[in-house]
């Protein structure tokens, strides 16, 4: 009796459009990144404050990735995730009529912002869940009607995810999940469903909006023309996906009520997932409905987390890796320098643009290791400053982004939250993987459930370094033998450390107080 054969392998194509590259990669059913590839985009800056980007480069990019990744054996299902907060303007014929104006464009002036203020009913925050922030979509439709009304009477469709972008050159059809849709000042967010008040408040036409449907929602299959674009075969399903907050929640296992996450690359945030309920919006943090389900995902956004690394590796002449590796030898007797990453100001737990950063307790005995401990020190204090501002106790945070690779660094976040901290194998893909596990029970995939630890062994190396092939202007790819993307490095707190740590958190604060005060007296414009 023959054999039987090997049943052939299932694999998802996950598509990730970010503001600097797009990447594509390739996951087997169990989760293991088989190829990755990426390829790199360009930001126009037509004048100051202005960040655009064209539509048709995102395709471009994903196009390239695609086809870096040499695909032999068909995937079962596509998904997407990327930049959210865009606005994307598509004419009749689907292609954009202008580039898109990114969630970094500041554009608008603060009077023109305040002008549309008056318009909005007096209910404004509360039916968008949020502050009424200058980066919501609304503000840049609402100049967009007023600078360029021949663009805006040719628009068929607005998208606001750039990953919606290359859906509708997929599918023809437009849609954005809910997460993203909740950063464009338009979605009700109790009711999950545009909010016509605000619409007619600016004369915005609901029929020019993409539909709102969850990420594991069908977008339609994969149309002839694009499939061969792209080197696939036409009719693989492609699903709507999460935008990367979403995503990176879902990458960390974070829709756990009790496992929030840690982002830490150039900026940072503490999020975590929590009912509607609890989160009682609108706070001083961004609340974002969850990609699936009725959960909200609140995020509280710190200015400096890898911006603060940099800038004192600049400082101290050494390169950042010198630096981990000098702050991992100071941890066994660790300085007393304390300092406080205000940079650029701080968005959360405190808004105030003013406030700038500080060492306290220098000594002449202070070298930069010592220093460059500190600075890690207070990227764990920031992240303890603003969890504390949520309605949670957690057990666990999963730590990610670019700064995610030093392990001194999630032993000083263990230490000054009291929590447990994991950090995934999967910490430089964590949306794509995020996007993956929203799908996977969907397309018939074994649940991808809460993440397994492996104690003890050291994070992925740091986003920056892993990237470093999408420098070139060329697409680059690579086949990986991963472990499964749900690996994790698992660090708990030290007993020995918890009486430094609380007073240490607690001297932070006050030097924070310090710094508010001082803000106004300090500064050189004065």
């Amino acid at each position: 009796m023959a054999a039987k054969k090997p049943a052939p392998a299932r694999t998802v194509l996950i598509i990730d459009v970010g503001t600097s590259s797009v990447k594509a990669a390739l996951f087997d059913e169990a989760g293991r990144t088989l190829r990755s590839a990426d390829a790199p985009i360009t930001t126009a800056v037509p004048q100051p404050g202005w960040a655009e980007q064209d539509p048709a480069a995102w395709w471009k990019a994903t196009i390239d990735a695609v086809r870096a990744l040499a695909v032999d054996i068909q995937p079962i299902a596509i998904t997407l995730t990327g930049s959210m907060q865009n606005v994307i303007l598509l004419g009749r014929d689907g292609a954009s009529v202008r580039p898109a104006l990114l969630y970094s464009d500041a554009r608008v002036t603060a009077a023109e912002i305040e002008a549309v203020k008056a318009q909005l009913p007096g209910d404004f925050e509360t039916r968008i869940g949020n502050r009424a922030e200058p980066a919501l979509c609304l503000f840049r439709l609402d100049w967009l009607l007023n600078h360029e009304i021949d663009t805006m009477t040719a628009v068929e469709r607005v998208l606001f995810g750039a990953k919606d972008a290359v859906i509708h050159r997929m599918t023809g059809r437009a849609v954005v999940d809910p997460t993203c849709a909740t950063t464009t000042g338009l979605l009700n967010l109790a009711e999950r469903h545009w909010d016509a008040t605000i619409l007619g408040a600016i004369g915005l036409s609901l029929r020019i909006l993409p539909d709102i449907l969850d990420a594991d929602a069908l977008a339609g299959p994969l149309l002839p023309e694009p499939a061969a674009a792209l080197g696939l075969k036409p009719g693989i399903p492609v699903y709507v996906g999460a935008g990367d907050g979403g995503a990176t929640a879902w990458g960390t296992s974070s829709e756990q009520h009790d496992r929030p996450h840690a982002y830490l690359g150039t900026t940072g945030w503490i999020a975590a997932t929590m009912p509607y309920s609890v989160a009682k919006p609108p706070r001083d943090a961004y609340t974002l409905a969850a990609p699936v389900g009725t959960d909200v995902i609140v995020i509280s956004p710190f200015l400096a987390a890898g911006l603060a690394i940099d800038w004192f590796a600049n400082v101290a002449g050494r390169p950042v890796a010198e630096l981990y590796a000098a702050a991992e030898a100071q941890d066994a007797n660790p300085p007393g320098a304390l300092f406080l990453p205000y940079l650029i100001g701080e968005r959360a737990p405190f808004s105030d643009r003013a406030v700038r950063g500080a060492f306290f307790g220098l000594d002449r005995d202070h070298a930069p290791e010592a220093l460059a401990y500190a600075v890690l020190e207070g990227l764990a204090h920031a992240i303890r400053d603003n969890l504390d501002a949520l309605p949670i106790e957690p057990a666990t945070i999963a730590l990610a982004g670019g700064v995610a690779g030093s392990l001194t660094m999630a032993h000083l976040i263990a230490d000054v939250t009291g929590a447990k901290v994991t950090v995934p194998a999967a910490s430089r893909i964590v949306t794509a993987y995020g996007a993956f596990r929203i799908v996977a029970p969907i397309i018939g995939l074994r649940r991808q459930g809460q993440l397994g630890g492996r104690q003890g062994q050291r994070a992925t190396k740091s986003e920056g370094a892993a990237n470093a092939g999408s420098r070139s202007g060329k697409a680059s790819g690579k086949a990986e033998k991963s472990p499964a993307a749900g690996d994790e490095t698992v660090v708990k707190p030290r007993k020995g450390r918890a009486k430094r740590a609380a007073r240490r958190f607690a001297a932070y604060r006050q030097a924070a107080a310090h710094a508010g005060a001082l803000a106004a007296a300090l500064d050189p414009a004065l």
